[in-house]
């Protein structure tokens, strides 16, 4: 059950003229699972922000740190719903060298993981992450992964029991702005459980939605506790979309 203040917001946003519904993947449209690979979505939230994309003037975005590739074995094509990974960043094109760099960061976390017991690394086009969930050493596995980070002047970006090192620029924030300016939206709703989802929280405005997907610390106006109440909301914004129509 969501709250009422969060069903009142919804409402409202569901009347804007065009409106964006944007929202991360693991622990958000997925349960956070020990193995990164068996991140299945939870079906009714991921059908639901797929039926909000068949909606006119609604835009569908999944945004993650997750490459596009990984995303689509996930959740498979959605007509409507736009992918983002790597967090939205991007290389740039004047970097000749960026390509070598994302080879040499991969490489070297792949080496660090071998030094302990539970690590595990995930290439990405961007960089790699470094999964440390199951190490019982963990501060000391991410202390190193991150080292990995700042000896090549990259990104480094902290999530759950995972450090990732990106060389693109751009976070979440800058690429839903960069949506909502292309497509010309008027009102976003984004739903996000990480701390790279606070990006996306930070550039929101006072007309706009920002749910909080679990515990923690936020800078998000609403809360919901886990996949289940984002699939309640984004039926609850669907049906009342659906009303206006």
């Amino acid at each position: 059950m969501i709250d009422p203040p969060l069903v009142a917001a919804l409402r409202r946003a569901a009347r804007a003229s065009r409106l964006l519904v944007a929202c991360d993947y693991d622990g958000t449209l997925a349960p956070i699972v020990g193995d990164p690979s068996a991140a299945v979505p939870h079906d009714p939230a991921v059908n639901a922000l797929a039926e909000l994309a068949r909606y006119p003037d609604v835009g569908s975005v999944i945004i993650s740190g997750r490459s596009v590739d990984t995303l689509l074995s996930f959740v498979g094509p959605r007509p409507g719903i736009e992918l983002i990974g790597d967090h939205g960043a991007r290389l740039s094109v004047s970097d000749p060298v960026a390509s070598h760099t994302v080879g040499e960061v991969t490489r070297e976390l792949t080496a660090v993981a071998g030094e302990f017991d539970g690590a595990t690394v995930e290439s990405k086009p961007l960089g790699a992450a470094f999964h440390y969930r199951h190490v019982t050493e963990s501060e000391d596995a991410a202390d190193a992964a991150r080292e990995v980070g700042a000896k090549f002047g990259a990104r480094v970006l902290e999530g759950k029991k995972v450090v990732e090192i990106m060389v693109g620029h751009g976070d979440k924030g800058s690429a839903i702005s960069h949506v909502r300016e292309r497509d010309a939206f008027d009102r976003v709703v984004f739903f996000g459980d990480d701390v790279t989802d606070e990006d996306v929280f930070a550039v929101l405005d006072s007309q706009d939605v920002g749910v909080k997907v679990g515990p923690g610390s936020t800078r998000a106006a609403y809360r919901v506790n886990d996949p289940r109440g984002v699939a309640e909301a984004l039926e609850l914004l669907g049906t009342e979309r659906r009303s206006r129509m």
